[in-house]
C-alpha cells in the first residue's frame, strides 16, 4: 500500500487535537498540585536523570511526557512469578491489636475519664456504602505492616532487629535521616500492579444481614395489606415469602453482594435480596419492608428508592407512616434484625475531646492502596496505603456538623443535610432512609456516607461526583454497595491534640498506639522514572507517594473541615443549592466530654497534612 503524506489540514487537526490533550491534563494538575509536594520539585532533577533513556529524558524535560515508552508497552508492570513451595508464615495482625502496654488497673479516675468514649458517638457512627463494583477493599493496618518494609526515600532499612508491628512503629521516627518520618516510607514487598489478596482485601468485604429465624415469632409483614395489590400472584407471593428467604439464608456467601439488580420475579425488593421492582411485574414500587407493588402503601413514605420507583428523595412527602406507629420497640431485640455490615478490617475512631463543648469523632477507614483515576484514559495517582476518613462533630452532646474527606480536600455538611439510616426490625437486611420515611427520620441517628470506587473518597450521595470542573473531565462514582458498619469492628482512642498525646480507650484498653505516632508515610515512594511502572504527563504521575497517617490529619482543627482555610459548611446535599425541604431533626441527648482546647495541631506536622 503506498504511504500517503497527510495533507496540511489533516496534520492541523493531528497537532490540535495533542495540544487540546495536552492542554486538558495540564489544566487538570494545575487544579490537583495547587499545594505539590516540595519534595517531589526538590527532586525533580534526580528523578527524571533516573532514566536510562536520552530520548525519554529530554521529552521529560522540555514537553513534560515523561515515562511513555511505560505507558505503551506495560509488559514491564509485571514480574515473573516465582512458584513458593511453603507458603510464608505471617503472625496473626489480630493479635496485634491486643498489644498495648497500658495497665487498666492503674488507671486514676481522671485517666480513665480521660480515655472514655461518650456513648452519643458511637449512637451517631456513619455507616458505609462501598462500592458494588470495588477492587481494593478496606484493609488491616496490622496485616499491611505484615507485607511492607521501612524505607528511608529508596532505600531499605536493613539493621532492624525485629520486624516492625503495632507497637514499635513509631521507633521509624528515630532515624536521624528521616526527619521524624519526613522521609521514612512503608514500601510494599509485593508488586502492587499484580493485585496481591492482601491489597484488595476481598476478605473484608462487609457482610450481608442473614435473615433472623423466625419460626418462633408471628410477624405481621407481609400480610394482606401488603398484597393486596398483587391480584392474581398474591398466593404465590405468601407461598415464596418464607421459602425464599430461608433458601437464600442457605445459599448466600456472607461476602456475596447483587453488584446490580435485578427486576423481581416473586415480588421481593430491596436489602440484600439483588431485587428491583423497576420492571416488575408486581409494580414498580419497593416498600420499605421488601416488597413490591402500587399505590400510596408502596410508593409513597414506605419506600425504598433505591428498589423501586418513588418520589424525589430530596423532597421527600411528608406526614407519618401508621406502620412504624404500631408500638413495637425498634430497640427490644426480639424486632432487631441479625446485623450485617461486619467487615474484618478494624475502624480507627479518634475522639478529640475541645472546649466550649465541641467534640470531634474521627472515623479512620483504611485501604491497602488507592486506585487512582483516568483522564482521557490515562491512568494517574495510584498509592499504596489509603487513609480516608469522617468526622463528625459533636456540640453539647449533640452533632451538628460532618466534614466528608474528598482525596486533598473534602466537604463539610450540617448534620440535618445528610440522610441516616435506621435498620427495618423485620430482619430483612432493608435499611429504612430518612429521605423516605418522616417517623424513621425521628428514630435514624446514623448518617450515611459513600466511598468513591478506587480512590475511597467520601461523598454524601451515591452517583457521579466531579471534583474538576468543566464537563466533570475528573470525577469519582459511588453507588449503594455493600454497607459497612464501623461500630461491629473499631478500634477506639481518644487524643489530647494539645500535648499530640493518644490514648487507648476504655473499650479497648490494651490497644496499641505505636502505630497511630508513627510519622512516615503508609506506602511506596512515588517511584522514579527508570521503572517501567511509571509515568508522568504534564506533571501528574502514575504513581505518587502513599499518605501519612491519621495523626497528621490536623486533629486539633478549629473548623470541622481539614483544611486551615474558609470552611464551607453546606445545609443540602448534590446539586449548588440547598433543597426545598429537610427531614426533621432528631432528639439527641445532651452532655459532652469535657477537656482540651480550640489550639490547632503544631505547625511541625502541616507540611506531611494530605
Amino acid at each position: 500500500m503506498k504511504f500517503r503524506r497527510p495533507t496540511g489540514r489533516q496534520f492541523l487537526k493531528y497537532f490540535l487535537g495533542l495540544a487540546l490533550v495536552y492542554i486538558i491534563i495540564t489544566g487538570i494538575v494545575v487544579h490537583l498540585t495547587k499545594n505539590s509536594n516540595l519534595n517531589e520539585i526538590a527532586e525533580n532533577a534526580a528523578w527524571v536523570a533516573s532514566s536510562k533513556n536520552w530520548l525519554d529524558r529530554q521529552a521529560c524535560r522540555w514537553i513534560g511526557v515523561c515515562g511513555l515508552q511505560h505507558y505503551i508497552w506495560k509488559g514491564g508492570w509485571t514480574w515473573s512469578k516465582t512458584s513458593i513451595e511453603v507458603p510464608p508464615n505471617f503472625p496473626d495482625p489480630n493479635d496485634w491489636w491486643q498489644s498495648g502496654k497500658e495497665e487498666p488497673d492503674s488507671w486514676s479516675k481522671e485517666e480513665f475519664r480521660r480515655r472514655e468514649i461518650p456513648q452519643y458517638v458511637l449512637d451517631h457512627a456513619p455507616y458505609v456504602h462501598l462500592f458494588s463494583g470495588e477492587e481494593f477493599w478496606p484493609g488491616d493496618v496490622g496485616e499491611h505492616l505484615i507485607h511492607t518494609s521501612p524505607y528511608l526515600n529508596y532505600s531499605k532499612i536493613l539493621d532492624l532487629n525485629e520486624d516492625r508491628n503495632l507497637t514499635n512503629l513509631n521507633d521509624l521516627n528515630g532515624y536521624v535521616e528521616g526527619q521524624h518520618g519526613r522521609f521514612m516510607y512503608l514500601q510494599s514487598d509485593d508488586n502492587p500492579e499484580e493485585w496481591p489478596k492482601w491489597l484488595a482485601g476481598r476478605k473484608n468485604i462487609p457482610s450481608t444481614p442473614e435473615p433472623i429465624d423466625d419460626s418462633d415469632i408471628d410477624h405481621e409483614y407481609p400480610n394482606l395489606d401488603d398484597l393486596k395489590d398483587f391480584d392474581l400472584d398474591s398466593a404465590k407471593q405468601q407461598a415464596l415469602a418464607d421459602f425464599e428467604a430461608k433458601q437464600a439464608a442457605q445459599e448466600a456467601s456472607t461476602n456475596a453482594y447483587p453488584a446490580e439488580r435485578k427486576p423481581s420475579t416473586d415480588g421481593r425488593c430491596g436489602g440484600s435480596s439483588g431485587f428491583t421492582c423497576k420492571g416488575s411485574t408486581f409494580g414498580g414500587c419497593c416498600s420499605i419492608y421488601g416488597w413490591c407493588g402500587q399505590g400510596d402503601e408502596y410508593c409513597g413514605d414506605p419506600c425504598d428508592p433505591i428498589s423501586g420507583d418513588c418520589y424525589d428523595p430530596y423532597n421527600p412527602p411528608r406526614g407519618p407512616h401508621p406502620d412504624l406507629r404500631r408500638g413495637l420497640d425498634l430497640n427490644n431485640d426480639k424486632n432487631a434484625p441479625d446485623p450485617g455490615g461486619r467487615s474484618g478490617a478494624p475502624v480507627i475512631l479518634v475522639v478529640v475531646p475541645k472546649e466550649d463543648g465541641i467534640v470531634d469523632a474521627f472515623w479512620f477507614f483504611f485501604y491497602s492502596f488507592n486506585l487512582g483515576q483516568k483522564v482521557l484514559n490515562i491512568r494517574f495517582g495510584n498509592h499504596v496505603g489509603d487513609w480516608e476518613h469522617t468526622c463528625v462533630r459533636f456540640r453539647n452532646g449533640k452533632p451538628y456538623q460532618v466534614f466528608l474527606s474528598e482525596h486533598d480536600f473534602g466537604q463539610a455538611y450540617t448534620w440535618s443535610a445528610l440522610e441516616k439510616y435506621i435498620p427495618s426490625y423485620d430482619g430483612s437486611g432493608t435499611m429504612i432512609g430518612s429521605w423516605s420515611n418522616e417517623t424513621a427520620a425521628q428514630y435514624a441517628k446514623r448518617p450515611v456516607i459513600y466511598s468513591a470506587i478506587g480512590s475511597h473518597a467520601m461523598y454524601g450521595t451515591p452517583g457521579l461526583q466531579p471534583y474538576i470542573l468543566p464537563f466533570g473531565l475528573l470525577h469519582d462514582e459511588t453507588d449503594r454497595g455493600p454497607l459497612w458498619d464501623p461500630i461491629l469492628n473499631v478500634q477506639s482512642y481518644t487524643y489530647d491534640y494539645k500535648e499530640q498525646k493518644v490514648r487507648a480507650s476504655t473499650l479497648n484498653p490494651n490497644s496499641p498506639t505505636g502505630w497511630f505516632d508513627y510519622g512516615g508515610h503508609w506506602g511506596d515512594k512515588y517511584y522514579p522514572l527508570s521503572d517501567p511502572r511509571q509515568y508522568r504527563i504534564a506533571g501528574q504521575y502514575h504513581y505518587v507517594n502513599g499518605p501519612t497517617g491519621p495523626k497528621f490529619k490536623n486533629l486539633g482543627r478549629r473548623a470541622v473541615c481539614q483544611g486551615r482555610g474558609n470552611c464551607e459548611v453546606r445545609n443540602w446535599l448534590g446539586g449548588h443549592k440547598a433543597a426545598s425541604g429537610a427531614p426533621p431533626e432528631e432528639d439527641v441527648e445532651d452532655g459532652t466530654l469535657p477537656g482540651g482546647n480550640s489550639t490547632d495541631d503544631g505547625e511541625m506536622f502541616s507540611m506531611w497534612t494530605r
